[in-house]
């Protein structure tokens, strides 16, 4: 996309009707070449170009606050970020109401025992403008403390207290590092991490009797080191637990988790795991469940964040075709609503931070490094226009292949089912009313079924890989029919 077609989908973006529109081209060996409004053929190879449009409905709710939304993003940037506003335009345009922030300790305590946040508060104020609530993460010590010392941990305790008391009603959930069992943190050493969050989280709780605190926060639902932890800390000492369930390229629905197996199993346990851990055997809320055992062990249950999460799109092992991230992003998001256990997830991140096509860390974003939108971009937006403010009602199917979560419309007296199968194709039954039934697919594209007696009273409804949004008078029903779907 070149800079204008940028600037003027950005434009469009903000005004409030989303347009962008992207070509995707390929060399097809054809005489041939693409032509775009009657102008010349560009140079060079033959080639094939084709263009797709989409067109979304203004957000509902582009400056508002909204503390309950699921939607969440790592913001991935900070108060000295240059292009700070465009991505808060596309923040609030795709309806993201939630950013996971780092609150760097050595950017606000330059001085020991002097805290200056005068970068951090115009920032918090933009944030919110743009109808987005952070949380921050606590992390970054500067170079005159160390968190693995007695001194270092009452520091960071004190950073922290600082923080909850000086954002308090602005900013009121507070994380406690970032992948503390990750080597070179504290995978070694899980006793330094439960002093850190035993210290800090009641600090933050004496400094602002309503913030939250946030802990674990591990790679992956490491729950071998989450049961380390929870032995050693006051169960009381943080209030949700969070966790980074990355799991490319496997499908959230999957039994065969291949990132647990090759990289939790394979290497982070090399030689301690086997693959008869059963984690890797098991879909995302299944691997939630075993969280919950853990948790039982100590307490009632917590709520669980997902603090990241994503699917990169990189061509290379563990990569996942731009197309396929749309419908994952879409089926991961509401399968966390459905579970009733995960309350919020983030993505990682909004914009792919770098442009090499092979790497994994550059392919992580909804956009392009130049702000080009991918497939996900459009599913995101079009599903927080579906579902913000819906509230879940019911799971008429959570597997083994076919899903279908229900969501209530108040307003509209409506209710919408999200549909998807985790394979090629899959057959329901659809009960119709005279009303009749709307139907959109994740980028929302709409199609209606009206009613007829005899072909639509009850329904066939083929499902796929990418997820459906059924919209119908409240009490929707669906059943799951032999293929082809008599």
């Amino acid at each position: 996309m070149s800079t204008g077609k940028a600037m003027c989908w950005m434009l469009a973006a903000v005004i409030g009707i989303s347009t962008a529109v992207w070509a995707a081209e390929a060399a097809p060996g054809g005489e041939g070449r693409g032509r775009r409004g009657g102008g010349a053929a560009a140079a060079g190879p033959p080639r094939a170009r084709s263009v797709v449009q989409v067109q979304l409905p203004p957000p509902a709710f582009p400056t508002q606050l909204l503390p309950d939304s699921p939607f969440g993003i790592n913001t991935a940037f900070g108060p000295g970020t240059a292009d700070l506003i465009r991505r808060l335009e596309g923040f609030q345009q795709v309806g993201i109401k939630w950013g996971r922030q780092g609150f760097s300790w050595r950017a606000i305590e330059r001085e020991n025992g002097v805290y200056d946040f005068s970068a951090y508060d115009q920032f918090v104020d933009t944030c919110h403008k743009y109808g987005l609530s952070l949380f921050g993460q606590l992390s970054g010590p500067p170079p005159f403390h160390n968190y693995r010392t007695p001194e270092g941990v009452a520091a960071y305790a004190r950073f922290a207290a600082a923080c909850a008391r000086h954002y308090r009603g602005k900013v009121d959930h507070w994380q406690i590092l970032n992948e503390p069992n990750n080597a070179g943190q504290f995978k070694e050493h899980p006793e330094q991490y439960a002093a850190l969050l035993a210290a800090a989280g009641k600090a933050i709780h004496e400094a602002n009797p309503d913030a939250k605190v946030l802990g674990m926060n591990t790679a992956f639902i490491d729950t071998i080191w989450i049961e380390k932890i929870l032995s050693m800390v006051p169960y009381d000492c943080f209030d949700i637990l969070c966790v980074h369930p990355y799991r490319s390229m496997s499908a959230p629905e999957d039994k065969l988790d291949w990132w647990q197996k090759d990289q939790y199993v394979g290497a982070y346990y090399k030689g301690i795991l086997d693959e008869t851990w059963p984690m890797i055997r098991q879909g995302f809320l299944e691997q939630v469940a075993e969280l919950d055992k853990v948790m039982a062990k100590f307490g009632a249950l917590k709520p669980v964040w997902v603090t990241e999460i994503c699917w990169n799109t990189n061509i290379h092992p563990y990569g996942t075709p731009e197309i396929r991230q749309a419908d994952m992003l879409v089926r991961f998001y509401v399968l966390a609503m459905a579970s009733q256990r995960v309350q919020k997830v983030f993505w990682w991140t909004y914009r792919d931070s770098g442009s090499r096509q092979y790497d994994m860390a550059d392919m992580v974003g909804i956009v392009r490094n130049n702000y080009e939108p991918k497939y996900a971009y459009f599913a995101y937006a079009f599903m927080t226009r579906m579902l913000e403010g819906k509230k879940w009602v019911r799971n008429e199917r959570l597997g083994p292949d076919i899903f279908l979560v229900v969501f209530d419309d108040e307003k509209a007296n409506q209710e919408i089912m999200v549909a998807w199968a985790n394979r090629p194709y899959a057959y329901i039954r659809v009960g119709n009313t005279q009303a009749g039934l709307t139907f959109y697919d994740v980028y929302g594209t709409m199609r209606f079924v009206e009613f007829d007696p005899v072909r639509t009273a009850s329904l066939p409804v083929p499902l796929g890989e990418s997820p459906i949004y059924i919209v119908g008078p409240r009490g929707l029903k669906a059943n799951v029919r032999p293929d082809p779907g008599w």
